[in-house]
């Protein structure tokens, strides 16, 4: 990697390329922006070009690499083994209180790193509910104010910040309060406003936009030889996140979206049982994370949907989905005006920040859904608050 590897975001590489040039690094750093932009990448970089024994300060910021990738120091970051660079990042069993718990908390730890070494762009996806516990912060603490062992300086990424338990977080203002020296802090965030504000004050920050999709084309194209129609459809349903397009190439995220389209099926032309069923189905299917994708393709589908109502095109310039143009021109004929999609959307989207956000029973989020949807595509009012039938 590099930063002219780190695809689009040239703000944010003018902007650390110019510190570095100034030797004016803030003590802290947020980076926030939607996932897969980039945002873990790049910190990578930084902490290379931090401690590289041959920093080269690019002529044009952004367009070279201030990092040489060749020394000790780099080769090592690299690699995730530097020991004055640490990595943070919620994982399940966080807190273990067994020796298994132990064995596979370190097992999701290996996986996060073979999985970031192998592609930084890459979503590191667990099966279980993920956190960053008081623990880590802590031990962070206790080793960030020794002298670095063989660094220049030391550096903190912390991935997912908004994963941390509210400990954590409260723990790490007295870090940011009173940085130690020769320190840095690279915190990455995908939902900035579920930080305590006290945290984002205390940090530089830095937005990541979304990737042009030519721009991820091309990376799939050119690192993964995939066929240029499949890259370019792969590109334009990521919407604007490589790591996204790369779920693609996994196959997973297709038969995801192929139960989002199944989901809004069942729901406008079954009987109450049969979705039940078929939110039985997907609950045993799928993990909270894969849901929330899910929820994600349904909004991209009910966008589509809008914008056929409102133009009467179906093509590839105009739909995110546009390889299933037959699908939304049913879902546009069942929900007919557009006030009603706009009510779907905003459904959907309720819910599933509920899901992200609160302590809310899945099986229960997706059949009120489910019921909603029916009720706007028969045309009928859905008064009930979504938010307050799912929770717990």
């Amino acid at each position: 990697m590099s930063f002219a590897n780190v695809l689009n975001q040239e703000i944010p590489k003018k902007i650390l390329s110019g510190a570095l040039k100034k030797d004016m690094l803030p003590s802290a750093y947020l980076f926030y922006g939607g996932v897969g932009t980039g945002k873990w990448a790049l910190a990578l970089e930084v902490a290379k070009a931090i401690n590289c024994e041959n920093l080269q300060i690019p002529s044009k910021a952004g367009n070279e690499n201030p990092a040489c990738d060749q020394c000790l120091s780099c080769r090592k970051i690299e690699k995730l083994i530097h020991p004055d660079v640490k990595m943070i990042f919620p994982i399940p069993f966080a807190s273990p209180k067994t020796q298994a718990e132990r064995d596979k908390k370190q097992e999701a730890i290996e996986k996060f790193k073979k999985d970031k070494i192998q592609e930084p762009y890459t979503i590191v996806k667990f099966d279980k509910n993920v956190n960053i516990p008081v623990d880590e912060i802590r031990e962070m603490q206790s080793k960030l104010y020794l002298k670095p062992f063989e660094g220049k300086r030391k550096v903190v990424i912390i991935t997912e910040v908004e994963n941390m338990h509210p400990s954590s977080a409260n723990s790490l203002l007295k870090t940011l309060e009173e940085p130690p020296k020769d320190s840095h802090l690279i915190l990455t965030s995908t939902d900035i406003n579920r930080l305590l504000p006290t945290v984002v004050s205390r940090c530089q920050q830095i937005r990541f936009a979304k990737i042009p999709s030519f721009l991820i084309e091309k990376r799939l194209k050119e690192r993964y030889q995939i066929p240029e129609e499949k890259a370019s459809f792969y590109a334009k349903i990521s919407n604007g996140s490589l790591g996204k397009a790369l779920d693609f190439l996994q196959g997973e995220k297709e038969n995801i979206r192929q139960d989002a389209i199944l989901l809004i099926q069942t729901s406008i032309e079954s009987n109450t049982g049969k979705i039940i069923d078929q939110v039985e189905k997907l609950q045993n299917r799928w993990d909270k994370n894969s849901i929330l994708e899910m929820f994600e393709f349904l909004i991209s589908l009910f966008r589509d949907v809008y914008l056929s109502l409102e133009t009467f095109k179906t093509d590839k310039e105009q739909l995110l989905n546009y390889d299933i143009a037959s699908e939304v021109v049913k879902l546009s004929e069942r929900f007919k005006r557009q006030n009603k999609v706009e009510e779907a959307l905003e459904l959907v989207d309720r819910i599933r920040t509920d899901c992200k956000t609160k302590n809310v029973n899945l099986k229960l989020a997706l059949l009120t859904l489910c019921l909603k949807l029916r009720d706007l595509s028969q045309n009928k009012p859905a008064h009930m608050n979504a938010s307050a039938s799912v929770m717990l």
